[in-house]
């Protein structure tokens, strides 16, 4: 029996295209940045099972709480996954919570929604 060689350098990866909101500025619309995202680190999915119990809670519970700034964190750290950053643990250009204040809480809940839904494709795709 032959052996087969394995090189994970040759592992085919799907990406997450995410377009940045337009942005307005003296000269009139801007269009949004596009990034490709990949899939979450262990500790990054662990933080985003955390979070899917979210759209269960109230919107005013949400801003008492804190959460919309532990969401826009963990956006923050999902984006900086991005394949202009080759180490998301330390970014080129990083995404900061910061960047992401003019992001409400149903944008927010809705890019959380939209990449969990691109790894649950990930995970049913037969390829």
């Amino acid at each position: 029996m032959a052996v087969v060689a394995f090189n994970c350098n040759k592992i085919k990866h799907t990406y997450w295209p995410f377009t940045f909101k337009d942005t307005e500025d003296e000269n009139g619309k801007t269009p949004g940045k596009k990034i490709m995202v990949r899939m979450p680190s262990k500790a990054t999915f662990e933080k985003i099972q955390d979070f899917q119990e979210i759209a269960e809670i109230d919107e005013s519970e949400i801003r008492a709480a804190g959460v919309i700034d532990s969401l826009h964190a963990l956006i923050a750290e999902i984006l900086n996954n991005n394949l202009e950053n080759p180490n998301p643990k330390k970014p080129k250009k990083p995404i900061r919570a910061a960047d992401l204040e003019n992001y409400d809480i149903e944008e927010c809940i809705a890019i959380l929604n939209a990449y969990i839904t691109f790894m649950d494709e990930l995970k049913t795709d037969p390829n």
